[in-house]
């Protein structure tokens, strides 16, 4: 055995705690830098927002600020497309997170289907407006968003970066930590809540609807696409498209594939549970 071998072999067998007590400082040294990564990049894509939703929460009022505050405001918002890349990246170099893992490619196809969760991620944001809906109204949220460009692009940064950020990436950071489902759906509920307090208390009917059934979904389906889509598709509906015959259409049809795809999930994870508990 050449000498270097051996050494490690006597180290390894002198004292067998080295190599958990490394393993720990290791995980740790991870779930550090994988929060602080999730931290920035959250501060980095909703700071302002959330501040905003904070003054509205406490005044009541929409904010009055000058036109330049508003474009930076603005701008930010559209930087927050390269701030969620650069995100994503890190990510995957920095904390070694596959694309499977941030639900960027499949291992394999959904179970029910892109369009299924598609319909799956539309209804959970549906379930959630609807239960927020049932509260008083606590400041006239504007319908519009500027012109039709402006909410446009406002639909697909909140599909594409919301979702990215407030799902995929805890979602791959706590699956990899192997963390319990109840710290998962808390987690998601923490992210997701600050900067929409502009709706008032009623904010937290929304995110507990919306993430319980976002996380049930996602944790199965494990690709985020389908979330991004329906996200930006929801807020297209709601703020773009007119209403009348073909936006109605396409709420239904994203409904009936969103419980048809629901009931599926239940289904397959009942019969997983039974699966285990025979064994």
């Amino acid at each position: 055995m050449p000498v270097r071998a051996a050494w490690r072999t006597r180290s390894c067998s002198a004292d067998p705690s080295r190599g958990s007590d490394l393993v720990i400082s290791r995980t740790a040294n991870w779930r550090a830098r994988a929060w602080t990564l999730q931290a920035v990049a959250y501060v980095l894509t909703f700071g302002a927002p959330t501040v905003v939703a904070l003054i509205v929460l406490l005044t009541r009022q929409p904010p009055q600020w000058p036109a330049v505050a508003g474009t930076a405001y603005a701008w930010a918002g559209r930087a927050s497309f390269v701030i969620a890349a650069l995100a994503l990246w890190a990510a995957y170099r920095w904390l070694g997170l596959n694309a499977a893992e941030l639900g960027l490619r499949a291992k394999r196809s959904p179970a029910v289907g892109f369009l299924g969760g598609m319909g799956v991620a539309y209804l959970a944001l549906w379930l959630g407006m609807l239960a927020m809906y049932a509260f008083p109204e606590w400041v006239a949220v504007p319908s519009s968003h500027g012109s039709a460009a402006d909410a446009i692009e406002w639909a697909v940064r909140a599909g594409v970066v919301e979702e990215l950020m407030l799902l995929a990436l805890p979602m791959a950071i706590m699956t990899r930590l192997r963390l319990p489902w109840w710290i998962q759906l808390t987690a998601l509920m923490i992210l997701r809540l600050p900067f929409h307090l502009y709706y008032g208390p009623a904010a937290l009917a929304l995110v507990l609807v919306w993430c319980t059934i976002a996380w049930f979904a996602y944790s199965r389906i494990k690709l985020i696409w389908p979330f991004v889509l329906a996200h930006a598709l929801y807020n297209l509906d709601a703020t773009v498209i007119p209403f009348g015959i073909g936006r109605v259409a396409i709420g239904l049809t994203m409904l009936a594939l969103g419980i048809a795809a629901l009931i599926s999930l239940f289904r397959s994870t009942d019969r997983i549970t039974c699966t285990m508990n025979k064994r």
